[in-house]
């Protein structure tokens, strides 16, 4: 019988492979011979993406053999993972799955490039921080295509994305270390980038809280610019209970720094002129154990 009649005509094409091992199902693709063999048998690792994997005639001869197929010399056989485009709707599928609820895109560009099959992930470290006085700018977000347990092809996306939340905003001037007062703010909605939503505060938490720097009237006052204010000023004369036992004794100490509720400081016994440690417990007072 003639070689091309049993095991087909040359190989001039690579043969599409889907998972990460080839298997005896993809070699009868190519083969139509080992039609006989084990579908699932592993014939070995799948290429990379972009790249090939060549079986020689040696080793297609060495499968025939150990298969029971005829064992002719053969042409060898080449195989490319599975290829296929990556499309605007994979991308902004994707890129949507990983945004919070409320977050808004619009995808510009993205890489051309033919991906395996996969998982297509965007995910929050790869996209830069959004500027704060122009959160819609243009950013490129880094994504990937996890094809392997632990395989990843890079890609990447040209996009603008935001979200809009209501926030806390200044409606004067605002310095700092001076407790903000319910007539110095007011709500509205502001425009920031997707993952900003847990740094929102309500008017209820920035009432009484202090500035860590300027804040211009009509800027957004987000948590990391107010901090609560210091109950106990370097310098200033509180009152100190101090525990001895079932005793409890009450005198008046110097701190020697200022701090807030639940920090420890040290203090100053002015008469004594001993000094010591004390933990802050309200506005005024320290104590001691």
């Amino acid at each position: 019988m003639e070689l091309h009649l049993l095991f087909g005509l040359a190989i001039s094409a690579c043969f599409p492979v889907a998972g990460d091992r080839i298997l005896m199902r993809d070699l009868t693709a190519a083969l139509p011979a080992f039609a006989s063999a084990d579908a699932e048998q592993i014939i070995g690792f799948a290429p990379a993406p972009g790249a090939q994997r060549r079986l020689s005639a040696g080793e297609v001869s060495r499968l025939a053999a150990s298969n029971g197929v005829a064992n002719e010399m053969v042409e060898p056989v080449c195989f490319e993972r599975k290829l296929t485009p990556l499309t605007k709707e994979l991308v902004t599928s994707a890129m949507r799955a990983s945004l919070p609820a409320g977050a808004e895109f619009e995808l510009l560009e993205f890489s051309h490039v033919r991906i395996p099959e996969g998982t297509l992930e965007f995910s929050r470290n790869g996209l830069p921080p959004a500027r704060p006085d122009s959160p819609r700018d243009p950013v490129i977000w880094r994504g990937s295509v996890k094809y392997a347990a632990a395989q990843n092809m890079p890609i990447w996306a040209k996009a603008r994305v935001w979200i809009s939340i209501p926030s806390v905003i200044a409606a004067h001037d605002l310095s700092p270390g001076k407790p903000i007062e319910p007539d110095q703010i007011r709500m509205g909605i502001i425009e920031s980038g997707p993952y900003s939503q847990g740094e929102a505060l309500s008017a209820e938490q920035v009432v009484g809280l202090t500035p860590r720097r300027p804040i211009r009237a009509g800027q957004p006052i987000p948590s990391s610019a107010v901090e609560t204010p210091v109950e106990v000023e370097r310098g200033e004369m509180v009152g100190l209970e101090a525990r001895f036992g079932g005793a409890l004794l009450k005198l008046m100490v110097r701190a020697e720094k200022a701090g807030r509720v639940g920090d420890a400081i040290p203090v100053r016994n002015v008469e004594s002129g001993k000094g010591f440690q004390a933990r802050i417990i309200r506005k005024g007072w320290v104590a001691v154990e």
